[in-house]
C-alpha cells in the first residue's frame, strides 16, 4: 500500500479503494515489453504515494506481431495477439482472451471461484515536425466468482473494468526536449451477492509537462504537473456507505544530476498543493561513485502517502466512520549499498532504513494517525546472478524488520524473503527450478478480524523450454496456503505455453 503503480510514468491509482490500490490481476500486459521497478521515495518525481518505488509499466515504440496460447490446471486457457500494422508499422494492435475455472478462494471450499478477463489495447505513434507522440488506449474487463469471509459464497460475483488512454509526446528543443503527457484512467467496479448489488467507480485526469536537458555534465528535469481525482461508490449490504467526492493538486518539481569525473551527483525537490492536504514539500540526494567494476551509493529521500476517500469519508452498518481530518504520512528513507558487475557476476548488497510519522491506523471503528511516535522499516537486500557458461544462477535475500510505534509488527511485511533459480541452457532448449520463499509475518484473522502469526513457506517450481514451447509445473510439493489469510492459493498447478511469431 505504499508503492505506486504507473503507465508510461501516468498512475493509474484506483481512488474508491481503501488503500488507494491498483489491482494488476485486472490488467493485461501483454502490451508492455518491460517493468521500470523504482526502489525507494519517489515523491520528488511522482508526487503522493509513491513512498516505498514505484512499478512503471513501460510500452515500446512498435511490437513484435506475436500470437500467444496457454493451457493449464483449473481449466485455464489464454489466448493473445500483438500485432503492427500500417505503412510503417505506426498501428499496435493488442487483444487478450484469458478463463479459467478456478480454485475455491474460501479455504475450506468446494465450490470453484473462475473469471474471465478480456483486454484490448491500441496504440498510434506518429510524427510531426520536430514531435514524436504517442497515443495509447487500453481497456480489460473481467468477471470473476468471490467468496464470502470464512465460507462458499455459490452467488457472489465480481466485474471490473479498466479504461486507461494516455497522449505522450516528446518536441526537441534546443536546450534538451519537452515532454507533455495528457491522460485519463478509470475503475468501474460491481459487487453483486443475492440482492446486494455494490458499485464502486473511481477516475483521474492527469496533464504534465518536463523540459528535460542533457548536457555532457548535469541532466536537468523541470516541470510541472495537475491532477484532477474523484471517487464514488454506493454500498447497499453490511457495509452500508455513500460517497462522492473528488480532489486536485498541482505540482511543480526539478530533478537533476550532476557527472564529476566517476562521480554522479543526483538531488531532487516538489512543492504539491492539495485540495484537501494542503501543502506538502519532498526532497531527495543521492550519490554514486564507479571504479572499475564496483559502484558505490547512497541516497535520503522523503515521501508521503495521501488518505483515501474511504478512509476520510466511508461508513458501514457496524459503527465504522470515516476521519476527514486524516493527515498525509510522511516517510524518511535512508540507503546504502555496493554492486560489482562484471561478465560473470551481477550482485548488489544495500541497508536501508525507513521511518514513517503519521502513519494511519485503524481502530476504535475509525481511522487516525499515529501521532505517539514512528513506524520504522530497517533491512537490508542481497542479489547475486551468476553466470557460467550455460548456467543461470539468481538469488536474492531480504530482511526486514517492520514494526509500528509501539513496537508491533507492521502487517503483511515478512521478516525474511528469498528468490533462487538455476537454469540450464541448451541450443535451443533450457529446464531450471526455482525456490520461493517468505518467512513469519504478521496478517489479519479473514472472520475475527483478530492479529494472527503466518508460518513460513516455501514454494518449489520447475521449468521447461523448448523453441517456442515452454512447460511450468508450479508449486510441484502441493502445498496449499492462504496468502493473505482467507485466501486459498491452491496447491499444484501446471501450465503449457506456445508462442508464434509472425
Amino acid at each position: 500500500n505504499h508503492t505506486l503503480i504507473t503507465i508510461n510514468g501516468s498512475a493509474i491509482t484506483d481512488n474508491s479503494t481503501s488503500n488507494g490500490l491498483s489491482d494488476l490481476g485486472v490488467i493485461d500486459t501483454t502490451f508492455a515489453n518491460q517493468l521500470h521497478l523504482i526502489d525507494g521515495p519517489m515523491s520528488t518525481l511522482y508526487g503522493a504515494n509513491a513512498v516505498g518505488g514505484v512499478i512503471d509499466i513501460q510500452t515500446e515504440k512498435a511490437v513484435n506481431n506475436k500470437l500467444k496460447t496457454s493451457i493449464g490446471t483449473q481449466g485455464e486457457k489464454k489466448i493473445s495477439l500483438m500485432n503492427s500494422f500500417g505503412d510503417n508499422k505506426q498501428f499496435n494492435l493488442g487483444l487478450l482472451v484469458d478463463q479459467t475455472e478456478g480454485i475455491s478462494v474460501y479455504p475450506d471450499g468446494n465450490e470453484k471461484d473462475g473469471y474471465d478477463l478480456s483486454g484490448l489495447n491500441l496504440s498510434y505513434n506518429g510524427k510531426y515536425n520536430s514531435s514524436d507522440y504517442k497515443i495509447l488506449f487500453i481497456r480489460n474487463h473481467q468477471e470473476s466468482d468471490l467468496d464470502a469471509s470464512g465460507a462458499d459464497d455459490l452467488d457472489y460475483e465480481g466485474t471490473t473494468k479498466f479504461n486507461f488512454f494516455q497522449f505522450n509526446s516528446n518536441t526537441n528543443l534546443n536546450i534538451g526536449k519537452l515532454n507533455i503527457i495528457l491522460d485519463t484512467n478509470s475503475w468501474d467496479r460491481e459487487y453483486k451477492n443475492g440482492s446486494e448489488i455494490d458499485n464502486y467507480y473511481s477516475q483521474a485526469i492527469n496533464y504534465q509537462s518536463v523540459i528535460v536537458t542533457n548536457k555532457e555534465k548535469i541532466n536537468n528535469a523541470i516541470g510541472f504537473d495537475y491532477k484532477f481525482y474523484k471517487a464514488d461508490f454506493e454500498n447497499r449490504g453490511s457495509y452500508n456507505s455513500s460517497v462522492d467526492k473528488d480532489g486536485e493538486q498541482f505540482g511543480l518539481f526539478n530533478n537533476a544530476d550532476l557527472k564529476i569525473g566517476k562521480l554522479i551527483l543526483s538531488a531532487g525537490y516538489r512543492i504539491d498543493e492539495n485540495s484537501h492536504f494542503g501543502n506538502q514539500s519532498t526532497y531527495r540526494i543521492g550519490s554514486a561513485y564507479k571504479y572499475n567494476n564496483i559502484t558505490l551509493f547512497n541516497s535520503y529521500a522523503t515521501g508521503y502517502k495521501n488518505p483515501t476517500f474511504y478512509e476520510m469519508f466511508g461508513a458501514d452498518n457496524f459503527g465504522y466512520k470515516g476521519n476527514p481530518n486524516l493527515k498525509p504520512e510522511i516517510a524518511y528513507s535512508t540507503e546504502a549499498g555496493i554492486n560489482f558487475k562484471n561478465n560473470l557476476i551481477d550482485s548488489e548488497a544495500t541497508i536501508f532504513d525507513t521511518k514513517i510519522k503519521d502513519m494511519i491506523t485503524y481502530g476504535n471503528s475509525t481511522y487516525s494517525n499515529d501521532l505517539d511516535d514512528s513506524s520504522t522499516m530497517q533491512g537490508f537486500n542481497l542479489d547475486l546472478n551468476l553466470k557460467i557458461k550455460s548456467f543461470d544462477f539468481k538469488n536474492s535475500y531480504s530482511h526486514l524488520h517492520a514494526v509500528n510505534s509501539t513496537g508491533t509488527w507492521l502487517k503483511r511485511r515478512p521478516h525474511d524473503m528469498l528468490y533462487s533459480s538455476l537454469t540450464f541452457r541448451g541450443k535451443d532448449w533450457s529446464v531450471g527450478g526455482s525456490l520461493s520463499f517468505y518467512g513469519e509475518h504478521a496478517d489479519t484473522h479473514s472472520s475475527n478480524y483478530s492479529t494472527i502469526i503466518m508460518k513460513e513457506r516455501s514454494i518449489f517450481n520447475l521449468k521447461y523450454t523448448f523453441g517456442n514451447l515452454t512447460f511450468n509445473l508450479n508449486n510441484i510439493f502441493d502445498d496449499t496456503y492462504q496468502r493473505p489469510h482467507g485466501y486459498n492459493q491452491g496447491g499444484r498447478n501446471a501450465k503449457l505455453q506456445y508462442w508464434l511469431y509472425f
